[in-house]
Order: structure tokens, then sequence, then C-alpha cells
């Protein structure tokens, strides 16, 4: 089959996404494929009909590429391509969309408000979470501990986005479970060793560790792979998604954000999923490009 790995951009996660596509080429090279690297750039509709791939494997990660956007492109072109369709991707990448529908069906998610440029925030729980409404891989999101610091978190999240969401901080255990085609795979525990799993925790701190599979009881376990079914259904997702959850005081899950793009790098948490499941990352890319 011929393949086209499109990656990079734009994005301010786009060196994540050059190493999750160096990860995605070498496994579908090994799996006999024909595969076409391509950056995400305006020449891109030009190279894919150059290229006329058979199916396009998408290791983009944040706006633009995880955002619906290369999805539009790739609809209007005929190509069929891994993972989430345009509305999916769309509502996904803006927290706080995904809040409100996520909401409306009864999944638990964190209480929080919504600004914009131009707000005045009149008054705040701390501590909190400050972020950015629409970026991913902890970009530019602050746990607020001091009234005095809540300006320059606030400014902090405005540089990546128009939209910011300010949060109430749950202090348990932070958890992700990643969906495969609609089966919930074994969730991950991620102990940061700060108090949030923040950007260098996920992607350079050699103190965070993983949990793989969780140590949790039995019925939380069945409850946080029942909830991710239900996200993954609700958002109408496809293929491989990844749903982060943080606990309250009480053990009582919450969504936090979902993934339409879950990174695939050597360090990130969908492999390690799969792997718990017995699932190899060269048959977890298989199983991606079969949807």
């Amino acid at each position: 089959m011929k393949v086209a790995v499109i990656y990079g951009g734009p994005s301010p996660e786009a060196e994540v996404s050059k190493k999750s596509a160096e990860s995605v080429i070498r496994a579908l090279n090994n799996l006999g494929h024909q595969v076409f690297p391509l950056e995400l750039s305006p020449e891109l509709p030009f190279k894919l009909r150059e290229v006329s791939p058979d199916k396009a494997f998408l290791v983009l990660h944040g706006s633009p590429g995880e955002d619906g956007t290369v999805q539009g492109l790739l609809d209007i072109m005929g190509i069929p391509y891994t993972g989430c369709g345009v509305i999916s991707s769309a509502l996904s990448m803006d927290k706080d969309y995904t809040k409100r529908l996520l909401s409306s069906y009864g999944i638990p998610v964190p209480s929080g408000i919504t600004l914009f440029k131009g707000d005045k925030l009149e008054m705040v729980e701390i501590p909190c979470i400050v972020k950015p409404a629409r970026a991913g891989s902890s970009v530019g999101v602050t746990l607020v501990k001091e009234e005095k610091k809540l300006d320059k978190a606030l400014e902090e999240a405005f540089r990546y986005d128009d939209k910011v969401l300010v949060e109430e901080y749950l202090p348990g255990r932070e958890l992700t479970v990643a969906v495969l085609n609609g089966r919930a795979l074994s969730p991950i525990e991620i102990v940061p060793g700060g108090e949030f799993y923040d950007f260098t925790a996920k992607y350079s701190s050699p103190v965070t560790k993983y949990k793989v599979p969780a140590e949790l009881p039995f019925k939380l376990e069945r409850k946080l792979r029942s909830i991710a079914e239900k996200v993954y259904k609700v958002l109408d997702c496809r293929g491989a998604v990844r749903v982060d959850f943080r606990l309250n005081w009480y053990g009582s899950p919450f969504v936090l954000e979902v993934n339409t793009i879950p990174g695939l790098t050597e360090r990130s948490l969908l492999p390690k999923a799969a792997q718990a499941e017995g699932i190899s990352f060269e048959e977890l890319i298989k199983e991606m490009l079969r949807t």
C-alpha cells in the first residue's frame, strides 16, 4: 500500500510530531508498505496529488492538523486517512466545546470558566489550572497556587490561543485510557514527579514514571474504561484516541481532555497501553492503518 505519513507543520508541537513520524515510518516500512513522508506545508495538496497515496497516516499534533483542517483537505481530495474525521477532530481539539458536549451526556468534567481575550476574570478559587482551549501537549498550561501569579498564567495561556480555560485543580492521581477502534485498553497511571503532567514531564523529564497498567481497584478500572468508551462514542471518534483523566480527593474520575492523534514516540502513552494488552508497536500501527 502507498502510505503518505503527514507530520510537522507550524504547530508548537511540531517537533513531537516529527518524532512520532519517525517511529511510524519505521513500522510502516517493516510492514512492507511504500512510505512517503510529507511535512505539513502549503505545498501539501500538490505533493499528495503527485504521490496519489492509497491512504494518509496522520501524525499531526496541535493546530493546524489535529483540529480537522487537514482531515477536511483529505476528504475533499478523496484520500482516506487514519483516525477521527473533521467534526470529531475539531470538537476534541477545543477543550471548551469538548467539556460542554461531554457534560451534556453526563460525563464528569472539571468545573471552570471560559475566558476570551479582553474578558475580565472576576473571581476564581485557588489553586486552579489555566490552559489554552485549543492546544495540546500541555503547552501554555500553568498550575496557579497563588492569586498573585494568576495574571502571568493567563498571559502565558493567551500566547497560544484567544480562548482560555480556568479550571478547578483536582489533586488526585493522573490517569489515561487509550481507546483503539472503540475498545478501551489498560489504564496507565502517570507519576510526573511534579504536581501535574506538563510539557517537560511529558517529553524530557527523567523523573516521570508510568505505571503500566495502573494499579486500580477493579470497579474503578472498569469505570475508567467505560467512560473512555462512552467519550469515544459521543465524540464519534475513529481509530486510536486517548482520554486523559484526573481523580479528585475521593477517587472519582474526571475527563480532562481527548487526544484524537495520540503521540507515537518512544515515551508516548498509546504504545505503552497497547503493549500492556500484548499489542506490539507494529501491530498497533497496522490496526490504526486499517481504520
